[in-house]
């Protein structure tokens, strides 16, 4: 039995789990530095939420008193976009401010608007509107901020504004499901409106009319933005998804009559040539190059083309006689399409030969016709994995290589290269300057 001695202090062996060391969490009444505009949670430009984490005081706070300074003959408007626009936004390195301040074209468009609102203001103090005061000036700095704010706002906060446009606007559209937010709406509207008519009544009776003309204009107008916006919002969007609808039946009805008149009459035309595979081939190409040119351009299907004008479209045309005559499928690709020249011409025509030949006497399915425009040159590439040939063994009187591709080539300063051996196909180069 083992003993202990009083004088020892017994070890007792506990597992320690490995924890994740984890950073204390800011305390919401603790300022916080440095002073940021939020990013997330932010209403409009994230300033009062930036100063209520700077301070240490709750967001609504901060919110409730920049309203009530914003109904203080809009002083406080002009104060919010001073501070949107210098307080830099969080995740960002620079101020509205600053790259506003760098940007020269931007400075331009805020002096040329500046100048052009200052003179609507004189215009408008000489007609005898002065008792809008300073209400008007605190008004049209406010705008000028916001401008300036638009202008050099990030992507992301961009964003943001659109986003948050859209929802309010889709909010106000269907906040009319619910009676009070009729009645809200209903009593704002009809205050406004009502103002807006006793302020344009009191023309004639008292001095300075145009200023109550033009005031109660201003909140007529808004009394009735607010009474029918929701309205003419839903009657719009509704109008929107009705022209949508309408082009998707319109498309479908349009397929439908492609399908009937061009894809129905291929199928007959295949099961009366059922027992020809080729001729099942060369018909299946056909519809399906047919469709194609559909879906790109339905409206241009059909009718009477103009001569090629451009690589593109010649190639093209070289793939729908190949096919059309030979039955055999042919793969295009163009890179970086061009106008024609006297030279694209003759190298058309010389992998034109190529591609009939290899159609000929390949014996292949399927040829590869690839053509690519660079800045100095076109190179043409005309290959198939057909039986191939020796090029010593080609008959005398056979001139189609010797005088259709490669001399040519020669007489426009290009080249032909072709390489074939038996049983392994066949591939024709052709390179041509651009002049």
């Amino acid at each position: 039995m083992t003993t202990v001695s009083p004088c020892q202090t017994p070890v007792i062996s506990k597992k320690i789990s490995a924890t994740k060391t984890v950073p204390p969490k800011r305390v919401p009444g603790r300022p916080q530095r440095p002073l940021r505009r939020k990013a997330e949670g932010a209403i409009l430009g994230g300033v009062c939420s930036g100063i209520a984490k700077r301070f240490g005081v709750q967001t609504k706070t901060v919110r409730r008193l920049a309203v009530v300074s914003v109904l203080f003959l809009a002083s406080g408007l002009v104060l919010y976009m001073a501070l949107w626009i210098g307080i830099t936004r969080q995740g960002e390195d620079e101020s509205i401010f600053t790259r506003a301040r760098s940007d020269k074209r931007e400075k331009e468009i805020l002096f040329v608007v500046s100048i052009a609102v200052l003179t609507l203001l004189i215009a408008l103090r000489t007609l005898g509107l002065h008792a809008l005061g300073v209400f008007l000036w605190l008004v049209t700095l406010s705008a000028l901020e916001a401008l300036v704010a638009w202008r050099g706002s990030s992507s992301g906060e961009r964003d943001h504004l659109h986003d948050l446009a859209n929802t309010s606007f889709v909010k106000t559209s269907t906040s009319s499901d619910s009676w009070q937010g009729v009645a809200v709406r209903t009593g704002v509207g009809v205050v406004f409106a009502i103002w807006g008519i006793s302020l344009m009544s009191r023309v004639g009776y008292e001095q300075g009319a145009a200023t109550y003309v033009l005031v109660g204009l201003g909140a007529m107008v808004i009394g009735l933005f607010v009474l029918f916006a929701p309205w003419w919002i839903r009657t719009v969007r509704d109008l929107s998804f009705e022209r949508r609808a309408r082009i998707r039946a319109q498309d479908r009805a349009d397929m439908a009559a492609h399908v009937h008149d061009s894809v129905m009459q291929t199928l007959s035309l295949i099961q009366r040539s059922a027992n020809d595979p080729g001729e099942v081939r060369r018909l299946a190409r056909i519809q399906e190059r047919d469709l194609r040119i559909w879906l790109a351009n339905p409206e241009a299907f059909g009718t009477s083309a103009n001569p090629p004008h451009s690589l593109a479209q010649s190639a093209l045309d070289i793939e729908r006689e190949i096919e059309d005559n030979y039955g055999v499928g042919v793969d295009v690709v163009v890179v970086s399409d061009i106008e024609l020249n006297e030279s694209v011409v003759a190298l058309l025509a010389a992998g034109r030969e190529a591609t009939l030949n290899a159609a000929k006497w390949s014996g292949a399915q399927n040829i590869s016709l690839y053509i690519e425009a660079e800045p100095h040159q076109v190179s043409m590439f005309v290959r198939d994995q057909g039986c191939g040939f020796d090029q010593n063994n080609v008959p005398a009187d056979r001139q189609g290589i010797a005088r259709s591709i490669i001399e040519r080539m020669n007489r426009h300063g290009g080249m032909a290269v072709i390489r074939s051996s038996p049983g392994t196909g066949t591939e024709v180069e052709l390179r041509v300057p651009l002049r």
